[in-house]
């Protein structure tokens, strides 16, 4: 596996040169999910320094490959064999479409002078008391106040509803804890349920698993539910590991020689039973 560094930006979101632009925009979100500060991948088998720069990449390929004319020039430069934007010797990525820049620095005398270039603002003009009544109008009197039956007694209300009890609040069941994710070691015991929730955790399907690694679904789902007699010879099973672990990015010698031992002891894929 090529490092970080000499990825191309189609490598870092695992997509095809003629990807759509959504298809670019799910890869973004799925490798920030799986590659993201707090993640299993980043924790067990990356470096802090490797994550910050996977971080930058994956920025990189999301302001570039989503920009029609960013992502062109970067086609012809990954063609005609230059180092692509953000590697090095490279040169830095423009500013997608849609994605502010930084606004300009202005020096602070220049504002000081386009503030005292313009002209003070016009005083807020007075308010003017109205005009008093003319002499000879006398003025207004009172409406007179009624002290009949219907001004006196207040009108009658209908009496309200009680209120209705509310209804008893449905308990919610409590949501079923998820196995954890098993945190890969050099004493990990490579099985097939081992190796479908590595692959669940990095968000690949098994569909997904067999068009990248052109190993045939049924091979991928007798690995993993550990089917040992339906798996095909040692030296065809040991290439298909190797091909699966490369995808989940694992160690492929470690997984293969774990599996079969373990395909071996149990008298599958080629194995013969162990004496009991």
């Amino acid at each position: 596996m090529k490092p970080l560094a000499d990825q191309t930006l189609y490598e870092i979101l695992e997509v095809s040169t003629g990807a759509t632009p959504a298809e670019i925009a799910e890869a973004v979100e799925r490798a920030r999910a799986l590659y993201g500060p707090g993640s299993l991948a980043t924790y067990t088998l990356m470096s802090s320094e490797e994550a910050a720069l996977l971080t930058r990449r994956i920025d990189e390929a999301q302001s570039t490959l989503l920009d029609p004319a960013a992502r062109a020039r970067y086609d012809e430069q990954v063609s005609a064999g230059a180092p692509p934007p953000g590697a090095p010797g490279g040169e830095e990525p423009p500013a997608a479409a849609g994605w502010p820049s930084p606004p300009p620095v202005i020096p602070a005398l220049v504002v000081e002078r386009a503030e005292a270039s313009q002209p003070p603002p016009d005083p807020a003009p007075a308010v003017r008391a109205p005009p008093p009544p003319p002499a000879d109008v006398p003025p207004a009197r009172p409406a007179p106040i009624l002290l009949s039956r219907e001004v006196v007694d207040p009108p009658l209300v209908a009496a309200a509803a009680p209120p209705s009890p509310a209804p008893a609040a449905t308990p919610i069941p409590l949501a079923t804890r998820a196995a954890p994710t098993p945190v890969p070691t050099d004493d990990t015991a490579w099985t097939g349920e081992v190796l479908r929730r590595l692959r669940e955790a990095r968000g690949i399907t098994v569909q997904q698993l067999s068009e990248r690694t052109k190993v045939t679904r049924h091979h991928i789902e007798n690995i993993e539910a550990d089917r040992y007699g339906a798996l095909p010879a040692p030296v065809y099973l040991r290439g298909i590991l190797l091909a699966v672990a490369r995808e989940l990015r694992l160690d492929g010698q470690k997984v293969a020689r774990s599996y079969l031992e373990r395909a071996g002891s149990s008298g599958g894929a080629g194995g013969t039973p162990r004496a009991r």
